[in-house]
């Protein structure tokens, strides 16, 4: 299997030269805007929400000599099936092999929580007609036995699993494209922590947009809830949300009307440990003219919050802070990885 592997390295690194990153072994997630660890490789966070990927197929001449060199093209397979494969000759057995070849991107780039010095993937090539093979011992591999001809039926791969990263469908993923900060470019303006006082405007001119903080109370016996379009500050506090009765609402309105209203959700009755400091991207865009991404981060931390028994605020002590990021990315070579 280590012979497979590193011939698989050296059959897509001839073909994709200094473009594409090969992992050391096929996978079936596409790690679409993690980080990337020179030592171990994709890097999850599990405070990102996922990103919002498309697949795309290619026939370039790159993708087609990509295909047949890493010997992985069983696109046929889809399309006649391993019985009638025989029967696929020419131009077509080529076109039906390269079926199975996809390019995985994210619907835009300025989803990807890019961060000074650090490499993302922001693109994989994924073979889609085949899957891992889950073996008694818990190992996964290729489903393709000793001296079985690559791009026959019988070296479809046999079972798969879907990450919380993976894509509908089922594949493996043979090469990752990343992209960095390009440093050069950066530029910052940051508002500073200031405090944030309940039921006071807030104005950030230069960031065009206003905040107000406020407590959010349902009547007793009123038979309702908090309204449900919330960005709650953590998961237990959103799977709880039905039953809370009280909660700080922190409301995010810009004087740009491409920009959405948001509202930052914090428990206050019943309170929950661990959930009273957010921070997220609230905007984000990219500029056609100059390829600049351009976003917005929110960070609020809630030092102490306290409420009555008749659900009337007693204490507040806050802090926001805004920052507005702009940016071009460069791709990360191979070569920038040793």
């Amino acid at each position: 299997m280590g012979t497979a592997m590193k011939s698989h390295q050296e059959a897509i690194g001839s073909v994709m030269e200094e473009e594409y990153i090969v992992p050391k072994k096929p996978i079936d997630r596409h790690f679409i805007g993690c980080a990337w660890s020179k030592q171990f490789g994709p890097i999850e966070d599990p405070l990102v929400s996922d990103i919002r990927v498309r697949k795309e197929r290619s026939f370039n001449d790159i993708t087609q000599d990509f295909a047949y060199k890493t010997g992985l093209g069983l696109g046929g397979q889809t399309i006649a099936g391993p019985k009638a494969e025989a029967g696929i000759s020419g131009s077509s057995q080529k076109k039906a092999q390269l079926g199975g070849v996809e390019i995985i991107t994210p619907v835009s780039l300025a989803d990807i929580p890019f961060e000074p010095d650090i490499p993302y993937v922001t693109e994989a090539l994924r073979l889609a007609n085949f899957k891992l093979k889950e073996e008694k011992s818990s190992k996964a591999k290729i489903g393709a036995t000793a001296g079985t001809a690559w791009g026959s039926g019988t070296a479809l791969a046999e079972a798969g699993s879907e990450g919380k990263r993976g894509t509908k469908g089922e594949g493996l993923v043979i090469a990752y494209k990343l992209h960095t900060i390009n440093l050069k470019t950066y530029d910052k303006i940051d508002s500073g922590a200031q405090p944030l006082v309940l039921d006071k405007l807030m104005e950030f001119p230069k960031s065009q947009l206003y905040i107000k903080a406020q407590l959010h109370a349902i009547e007793a016996g009123a038979k309702k809830s908090l309204p449900r379009n919330l960005v709650w500050s953590c998961l237990r506090a959103d799977a709880k949300s039905r039953n809370m009765i009280a909660a700080w609402l922190v409301k995010l309105k810009s004087t740009d009307p491409r920009k959405k209203s948001l509202t930052i959700a914090f428990p206050a009755f019943p309170k929950i440990e661990d959930c009273y400091t957010y921070s997220g991207t609230i905007y984000s865009r990219i500029d056609p003219l100059t390829d600049k991404i351009h976003r917005q981060k929110l960070h609020i931390t809630i030092f102490d919050a306290e409420v009555s028994d008749m659900l009337e605020p007693t204490t507040f002590d806050a802090r926001i802070s805004l920052t507005d990021e702009s940016f071009n990315i460069r791709q990360v070579s191979p070569g920038d990885l040793d």
